[in-house]
This record gives C-alpha cells, sequence and structure tokens, in this order.
C-alpha cells in the first residue's frame, strides 16, 4: 500500500530535527514513489512511500518523533499505472 507522510519539524528541536532528518536510514522495506521534499520557507515536508506493512514507516520514523510530528495517511492512486 502507498502513503502519504506529511511532517513538521517541532520549532523548539529545529537543529535536533535537522540532524535526524539527515542521518535518517531508509529501510529496505521501504520503496519511495515520492521522494522527499521539503515546502519553501517552511518547516513542513512531504513524501510517498510503498509499503507491505505500516510497521516499517512507524520503525523508520519513531526515533524522530519527538523532534517531528508526522502524519501518515494510506493513499491510492486516481489514475492507473
Amino acid at each position: 500500500m502507498k502513503y502519504l507522510i506529511e511532517w513538521e519539524m517541532k520549532p523548539k528541536y529545529r537543529k535536533e530535527s535537522i540532524k535526524a532528518i539527515e542521518n535518517f536510514k531508509q529501510p529496505k522495506e521501504i520503496k519511495t514513489v515520492f521522494a522527499a521534499h521539503f515546502c519553501v520557507a517552511s518547516s513542513r515536508g512531504v513524501a510517498v512511500v510503498e509499503v507491505d506493512d505500516v510497521k516499517f514507516i512507524h520503525k523508520a520514523l519513531s526515533p524522530m518523533l519527538g523532534f517531528v510530528n508526522f502524519k501518515v495517511t494510506p493513499v491510492l492512486p486516481l489514475f492507473d499505472e
């Protein structure tokens, strides 16, 4: 299934957030569909990933939960691929 991942860095932890994101290692179980992008002049970003089990997303994002707010939403393609 595909998931939209939206995030916003907590302002108080901006430096820690940037460091955590820079050190992020994507697990092999997660396939990138739309690479991570930051919103211009903002502390927000988005990505779309595909994974068989959502627990891999939770495991990958957990080290950053203290610094970054995440919203993970299942998505379906609008058009056939």
